[in-house]
């Protein structure tokens, strides 16, 4: 994990959870970089759609998202799911055309090639 990005899984071991097949995200609040970036909302993510393997569910800064709240001091998060690659490093939200920033690292997750059941691993 890069050391500019910091875990919530530790305040919060619930925040993701696994609902059958799909991946859930509570609503959170993360304080960084003189920040607050919220997402109010409950996200699920059906994991059929995703290739097998292992990910970091990242907590992201989008910038494409409209964010109308007054207050200068809070942003909209988003999620971003950071394949772990072939030699073993992760992708980063930075290097993909979406213009995004890294904020936390909230879980990992395995997705399993075939029927079997994906598996939350930290």
């Amino acid at each position: 994990m890069s050391p500019a990005i910091s875990s919530v899984a530790a305040l919060s071991p619930s925040l993701c959870r696994l609902d059958g097949a799909e991946l859930v995200v509570a609503p959170f609040r993360i304080n960084r970089f003189r920040q607050a970036y919220l997402n109010p909302d409950e996200i699920r993510i059906e994991l059929a759609a995703i290739a097998p393997g292992q990910y970091r569910v990242m907590a992201v800064h989008n910038f494409h998202v409209e964010d109308c709240n007054p207050c200068l001091d809070e942003c909209v998060a988003g999620l971003f799911l950071a394949a772990q690659l072939d030699d073993g490093s992760w992708e980063e939200p930075e290097r993909f055309p979406v213009e995004c920033r890294a904020v936390a690292v909230l879980a990992t997750l395995r997705v399993p090639d075939g029927d079997g059941p994906a598996e939350l691993l930290a």
